[in-house]
């Protein structure tokens, strides 16, 4: 089991890609190597924040609503369920429908690397489809170490 102090700390987004759970395809909705930061901190406070790899200067209206789409910020209060999942009460977000959720995720943590997945839902990119979103991190004081190297967990593995 993990303790709450063994997960908390910044960690950084080394990767994330989306699986569609009907036609088993992956895609990188935010890019090869997304930009995005976790703060978890031992009072049971999170926030996140996830951008896409690319990000042009918005000059239009259609423009600055597509950096939006791809955009995920929000925070709240956490709680550890044994064996593998952490389950975030949102009270601030990015996407009003957010705030109030709880956003429940399945973890596994091993050494300086944190792997997330999400529960199966409708995608942001993907219409009607189910998908779960994977995404690696790690400890931000590893990052420089890590930084030539392009994570991809399996979410078949954890």
């Amino acid at each position: 089991m993990t303790d709450i102090p063994d997960i908390c700390g910044i960690w950084r987004l080394q990767s994330c890609y989306l699986k569609n759970l009907q036609s088993d395809e992956r895609s990188e909705p935010y890019g090869v190597r997304p930009n995005g930061v976790l703060i978890l901190l031992p009072e049971g406070r999170m926030a996140a924040l996830l951008t896409p790899t690319e990000q042009k200067r918005p000059e239009t209206e259609a423009d600055q609503a597509d950096a939006f789409r791809k955009l995920v910020a929000y925070s709240g209060h956490y709680r550890l369920e044994p064996p593998d999942r952490f389950v975030t009460l949102v009270d601030i977000a990015w996407l009003q429908p957010w705030v109030g959720s709880q956003q429940a995720r399945r973890f596994a943590l091993q050494g300086d690397t944190l792997d997330i997945i999400t529960e199966p839902k409708q995608g942001l990119f993907t219409g009607d489809a189910m998908v779960i979103y994977v995404l690696s991190w790690v400890r931000e004081n590893t990052t420089a170490r890590l930084s030539d190297r392009h994570v991809v967990v399996d979410a078949d593995t954890l």
